[in-house]
């Protein structure tokens, strides 16, 4: 609690500062005009962001208009250009009010004072290095006096107040809800595998030890290794049963006995079925010694990477004894792996033949989407977990990035080919709130609304909105927890004066 507190102060003061520094910029007009009330506009082109605050104008009154430029590319202020106001009054005279500094970052603060009374066709020029733009106001009036000025009325909730100097000084974007292809799709949680041509256990052939001496170049977790590469190598002892001189002897005898028989064979002193015995023998015995005599060493084992791919695991140390059969190491490729889907059975019989996948790996930023030649479905189970109740589905997936980890848990959502063109957001912008998806909509520059919403199928980052947001609304997609904070801060009092 006491960690909560100090960060709420910390916005508060923050938010306190840009209002003071606003309080000190307009203190001049409120002297000229203590009844001046205050218009603000928001509007967004393709390319920036306007937020503009200024005072009702009476004629011959000067008033300070205070403009906010956000370049929409990456959501930072305007640090350079200049701004041009221009007035068409209706009898055709034109004001134009220039201003080419700064007040402090993405903020000019041009002081405006026209002699005519009246409508105005008012426009918002921006020139700068990045970027160029024009914004058009509707409905400017200047009145005769401040008599004259129309009666305010009460604009009900502003909403949650988050400054434009906070949303520039943190990751913040906004994006417009639209209407875009949406595939049907299935949320479930998916299991690494290693594909089961791309994983190999390396175990000894023949009881040895890993002598110190012949492991100097033994490979370690991690190595990437090709095929044919030595992993380790194994000396095998020079008696007892499976060793290496057992097999030695037991090939060389088979050969001896087999060209004693080709020789017998010639002089027909030897029966067919008993040299075809013997030659079978002998090609056994050879197949198998050869097998294992990959040294030019005949007193060494040369242990081989069957596959090339990743050293994942050893099991064994150089020094130590080895027993026939034992597992030594692994090497797997990780670059295609399968999926193990758990999907639940409600899920499963309205899922259409899965076309693609989206993952959420933790730790990485944005899901990434797999399909087509990377892709590929290999079973739908068909036997159901009864404790999770779900149905296991595999997929064989590309992992060329080596996003994916070997026994890692991601979240999956499987999509078939069928499109609807639904309102969507990006996923960013929905956070959970007791047990409720929330966003937070750009309503103006500096206010937003807390908005539930409920949500349909996910495609490539974009979630289908069934209802909570309207097309053309602007949602936060990154930041919308700072945005939150900000909400709480109204508890506390949140001045905000212009």
């Amino acid at each position: 609690m006491k960690h909560t507190t100090v960060l709420l102060g910390v916005v508060w003061c923050v938010a306190m500062i840009g209002c003071s520094i606003r309080n000190d910029d307009s203190a001049s007009q409120s002297a000229n005009n203590d009844e001046a009330r205050t218009v603000s506009v928001t509007q967004w082109s393709d390319k920036m962001e306007l937020f503009m605050e200024y005072p009702v104008l009476a004629t011959s009154t000067p008033g300070k208009f205070i403009i906010h430029l956000t370049v929409l590319e990456d959501f930072n202020p305007v640090r350079e250009g200049a701004v041009t106001l221009t007035f068409r009054h209706g009898s055709g005279q034109t004001f134009r009010v220039k201003r080419d500094s700064l007040l402090r970052e993405g903020i000019f603060n041009p002081v405006v004072e026209l002699p005519a009374a009246g409508e105005h066709a008012f426009t918002v020029d921006y020139s700068g290095p990045r970027v160029n733009d024009s914004f058009k106001i509707e409905d400017f009036m200047v009145y005769g006096s401040v008599h004259e000025f129309p009666q305010e009325t009460e604009s009900g909730d502003e909403g949650i107040t988050f400054l434009k100097e906070q949303q520039w000084n943190i990751d913040f974007t906004t994006e417009v809800a639209s209407i875009k292809p949406i595939r049907s799709s299935i949320r479930a949680v998916a299991d690494v595998l290693p594909r089961q041509s791309s994983y190999a256990e390396i175990t000894a052939p023949v009881d040895g030890v890993l002598r110190v001496d012949d492991n100097q170049a033994m490979v370690i977790p991690g190595s990437v290794v090709t095929v044919g590469q030595v992993l380790a190598t194994l000396s095998p002892p020079l008696g007892a049963v499976r060793s290496w001189t057992d097999r030695k002897l037991a090939y060389e005898y088979a050969r001896s006995q087999y060209e004693r028989a080709q020789r017998l064979k010639e002089k027909n002193a030897i029966s067919s079925r008993e040299y075809e015995e013997i030659k079978n023998n002998y090609l056994i015995q050879k197949a198998g010694y050869e097998a294992y005599a990959q040294s030019g060493n005949s007193d060494l084992f040369q242990l081989l990477a069957p596959i090339a791919g990743t050293v994942a695991e050893i099991t064994v140390l150089p020094g130590q004894k080895v027993v026939a059969g034992q597992q030594l190491m692994t090497v797997v490729d990780p670059s295609v792996v399968w999926l193990r889907v758990n999907v639940f059975e409600m899920d499963y019989y309205r899922m259409s033949r899965p076309e693609g996948a989206s993952l959420a790996i933790p730790g990485v930023e944005s899901p990434i989407t797999v399909e087509g030649a990377d892709f590929r479905l290999l079973s739908m189970g068909s036997l159901l977990d009864p404790d999770s109740r779900t149905i296991p589905v595999l997929l064989e997936i590309a992992n060329s990035d080596l996003l994916l980890k070997l026994g890692q848990t991601v979240q999956v959502d499987l999509y078939s080919h069928e499109e609807t063109a639904s309102l969507s957001i990006p996923e960013s912008a929905i956070l959970d709130e007791d047990r409720q998806q929330v966003v937070f909509v750009h309503k103006q520059g500096e206010s937003f609304e807390k908005h539930i919403v409920e949500t349909g199928n996910r495609y490539k980052g974009w979630v289908a909105i069934l209802s909570g947001v309207q097309e053309g609304e602007r949602v936060v997609t990154k930041g919308g927890y700072q945005v939150k904070l900000a909400s709480t801060s109204a508890a506390i009092g949140h001045p905000h004066t212009h």
